[in-house]
């Protein structure tokens, strides 16, 4: 091997990722740490030669199973590649290495006026090539789109171990096959990131956040109808059903009713039209709650989102453990899968 490449003896964080709740464990014979492109070639021509499996690793924050070698072998660890290469933000873009961790990024960008707006969870540990390995979201993907739709090129290591490009610096790149879309979301199937463009965009002036409680899992779901039909597109929205907010509730900045189900949105861009955004959605949500809160004061609206960064942790810490998945349902059935999510809870005990 390269001397770039260190080799170790897997430990047992190397073995799982956020799906070790479920009982997901793997085993590995050896851990790579390659600190280049082309030690990570290196280790995958040396894997290919042999027939030994490969399962590539970001920030091991995945529910998907990804980032678990069920089949042994080898753990491509990119958590050594933090080199940011090129760092451009009047021409709104930068380009980083695969172990660069989202929180990093987002810092970069900020301090310099501009920002990189997917936010998926584990922003201090999950990584950017993962990100774009799973084509991560986050709560401001409604508005902004998942990480592919920022990533103008990529740099990947294909088997029997070839450094190829696709894509690259440039917003408009549209010759000949899209593989940069094709290599988004494969999780190390096609190939193994190890560094891409990312196009960034101006922070935005004001980000004002509403959130309405209601009494009733439909009166919630109609809510998030309206603020849909209002207008306005929101940079975030999403709920908590009455439940969580019972775990909750005794941090929210406001008394929050018993059985409340809480629907949180955010309008965004410059002070007029965060304020214009805020005003449309907050005449939306306002259908049937029974509390409305809009903070105005930085200090306050930056409260609520750490409250609901804590959310999760809350509900750990008071219940002991949780299993948390990702799934997608139709705005129209939304109620409905709530309910039902509740009832088979209440039927396993959960």
């Amino acid at each position: 091997m390269p001397a770039d490449v260190v080799v170790r003896e897997p430990s047992a964080a190397d073995l799982v990722d956020a799906t070790e709740p479920r009982g997901l464990r793997g085993h590995a014979d050896a851990v790579a740490e390659p600190r280049t492109a082309e030690g990570v070639a290196a280790v995958m021509r040396w894997c290919y030669e042999r027939g030994v499996p490969i399962v590539p690793r970001g920030g091991g924050t995945g529910y998907a199973g990804g980032a678990v070698p069920t089949e042994g072998g080898v753990v491509l660890s990119l958590a050594r590649m933090t080199t940011v290469r090129a760092f451009d933000p009047l021409l709104w873009r930068i380009h980083l290495e695969a172990g660069v961790h989202t929180a990093e990024l987002q810092r970069i960008a900020r301090e310099s006026g501009v920002r990189f707006p997917p936010d998926p969870g584990a922003a201090e540990s999950s990584q950017i090539g993962g990100n774009i390995a799973t084509n991560a979201g986050g709560p401001h993907a409604f508005k902004y789109g998942v990480t592919g739709s920022w990533v103008t090129g990529l740099e990947v290591v294909v088997p029997p171990g070839d450094v190829i490009h696709v894509g690259g610096a440039a917003r408009k790149d549209v010759a000949g096959y899209d593989l940069r879309r094709l290599i988004v979301g494969s999780e190390g199937t096609l190939g193994v990131i190890t560094a891409a463009w990312l196009r960034l965009i101006p922070s935005a002036e004001c980000a004002l956040p509403v959130i309405g409680l209601y009494p009733t899992v439909a009166a919630g779901c109609a809510a998030i109808e309206a603020a849909m039909a209002s207008g306005i597109v929101p940079a975030a929205i999403e709920y908590l059903d009455a439940a969580t907010m019972r775990h909750v509730a005794p941090t929210f900045p406001i008394a929050v009713p018993a059985e409340s189900f809480a629907v949180i949105a955010e309008a965004d861009g410059s002070r007029a039209e965060a304020l214009a955004g805020r005003a449309a959605l907050r005449e939306a949500l306002a259908q049937d709650a029974v509390a409305v809160h809009a903070p105005d004061d930085p200090a306050a609206v930056a409260e609520l989102w750490r409250w609901r960064g804590s959310v999760s942790l809350a509900v750990t810490t008071i219940r002991g453990s949780r299993v948390s998945e990702d799934v997608v349902v139709p705005l129209d059935r939304l109620a409905e899968a709530i309910d039902a999510t509740i009832a088979i809870g209440a039927r396993h005990g959960l």
